[in-house]
């Protein structure tokens, strides 16, 4: 993926940006559990979770960069699923050639639509959430405090975290670390040695400047939340609405 990390954050401007960002996290949550749920053996399934996940990108404005980007990376990691099909025929020889079929392409089918549709529903909630929407929207959930705090030390430390990687690799590109004999071992040899403690004083001073602006109140809801207006109580009547249609469609295959 060339689309970088940091950059995905907050990139996208669509209706869905205008919400409230603990709307956005509800909804985006609520549509990804009703993408998951909607069968993949079933046409109105198939109907249902196709417009579920191209509804939710339009509204999020999730730009063709990142959708080509995560597409492709969805699709490399799904569609070797479907190798297996031939060992799931041979083990329902026993019934007829298209029932047999059906079966052992059902179970790859299934991961491949719900994989690549969560892959893009997730992204596409992602680039409606800065990292400042995201510890707002998560305070003003019902979110233990510290799955929020794991969740903002992740987001805020990792653009850094892969910024100063690859300021390392090309730092060890230039020092001949690229090539191929003993300079490229000897790199590969000493890389912990200036990897690790780069990584580590990044991440302190990240921490600090948060400290700085913040981050380390005891009770973060004093920097304020942002209250839900109409269009908010729709969007999430809407999102549920969605999932309890994918289950009915679920249960009733069940049935």
């Amino acid at each position: 993926m060339r689309t970088r990390w940091h950059e995905i954050w907050g990139c996208g401007r669509g209706p869905a940006a205008r919400l409230a960002p603990q709307s956005r996290i509800a909804a985006g949550a609520v549509l990804f559990a009703a993408g998951l749920t909607a069968p993949a053996g079933t046409v109105p399934g198939i109907v249902l979770t196709a417009a579920v996940t191209a509804g939710w990108i339009a509204a999020c404005g999730m730009p063709g960069r990142a959708l080509r980007s995560f597409a492709v990376l969805g699709l490399a990691m799904f569609l070797p699923y479907f190798l297996l099909a031939p060992l799931l025929v041979a083990r329902a020889s026993a019934a007829s050639g298209a029932t047999a079929l059906a079966r052992a392409f059902g179970a790859p089918w299934d991961v491949f639509l719900h994989g690549l549709a969560g892959m893009l529903l997730a992204a596409a909630t992602v680039t409606v959430l800065s990292a400042s929407d995201l510890r707002r929207g998560l305070l003003a959930l019902p979110v233990p405090d510290v799955l929020s705090a794991v969740l903002i030390q992740i987001v805020h430390q990792t653009g850094e975290l892969l910024a100063e990687t690859k300021r390392v690799a090309a730092a060890v590109a230039v020092r001949g670390g690229s090539g191929g004999g003993r300079s490229a071992v000897r790199a590969l040899a000493s890389l912990p040695r200036v990897w690790l403690p780069r990584i580590i004083s990044r991440a302190d001073r990240v921490a600090e400047a948060m400290e700085l602006r913040g981050y380390a109140e005891s009770d973060l809801r004093i920097l304020g939340r942002t209250a839900l207006r109409a269009a908010d109580a729709a969007v999430l009547i809407g999102a549920f609405a969605i999932l309890a249609l994918a289950a009915a469609l679920r249960w009733r295959l069940r049935g």
